[in-house]
């Protein structure tokens, strides 16, 4: 049951929202949900643009999936974690229980639209680049298997988080653009990597290995695979 003290606690909440929008400006959508209708829980919401929403809208079911992790973990906040935006737009959120008396009575979430961020780092990313930071296997190997795969997981997630800035393209065309910044990269000399990019994009390994063939033909550069091939 929703009680006027919980109307009350959101209606403090209010104000947060809106002083929460003019510190962190206009890419940063901050809402506040109240369970007290569930089917319009959005009572407050600055830069809605972002998700195209406003007060009266409902949860999403991106939210819905935070609340059962909020309840099953009693969690006290969740992220940042990343989403994207109904355009397709990658977001840095955050979402935060409200709750009086243990009880779950709303949420607020914060949605960071962090795509001019991307875009700047690759802009920039030319300009911090030298030879001697390539990625040399043998040092990696030294580190340990723990180092590699977490060093491979990191640089996959980069190379996903651009090719998303391209929009709504096939899934085969992003397939191809991610596995094309990964080669640029000299990703592929690192041991057992196509069986991990595979694995990732849910494809075969012979798939991966004809994406590496047709850049090597394209460019006539000198790729990682016949040194994978060797390691795997």
């Amino acid at each position: 049951m929703f009680t006027k003290e919980d109307e009350l606690i959101l209606e403090v909440l209010k104000n947060v929202v809106h002083a929460l929008s003019l510190f962190l400006g206009n890419d940063t959508e901050i809402v506040l949900h109240s369970f007290k209708d569930n089917d319009h829980s959005v009572v407050a919401i600055e830069n809605g643009y972002i998700t195209n929403r406003k007060v009266g809208s409902t949860l999403t079911e991106a939210g819905s999936k935070i609340i059962k992790k909020i309840v099953s973990e009693n969690k006290q906040f969740v992220g940042p974690y990343r989403s994207l935006s109904p355009n397709r737009r990658i977001l840095r959120s955050t979402t935060i229980p409200i709750r009086n008396k243990n009880r779950l009575i709303g949420l607020i979430c914060l949605n960071m639209d962090i795509n001019r961020i991307v875009q700047t780092e690759e802009f920039l990313k030319p300009f911090v680049h030298f030879e001697d930071q390539k990625i040399s296997n043998g040092d990696l190997e030294k580190s340990g298997t723990t180092l590699l795969s977490n060093l491979k997981d990191q640089i996959f997630e980069e190379a996903v988080l651009k090719v998303e800035t391209k929009g709504e393209i096939p899934q085969k065309e992003k397939n191809k653009f991610l596995v094309k910044d990964l080669y640029q990269k000299d990703f592929f000399a690192l041991k057992d990597s196509v069986e991990f990019v595979a694995k990732k994009l849910g494809v075969s390994i012979f798939t991966i290995y004809n994406y590496i063939r047709e850049l090597k033909n394209e460019k006539g550069g000198k790729g990682g695979e016949e040194h994978n091939r060797k390691n795997s």
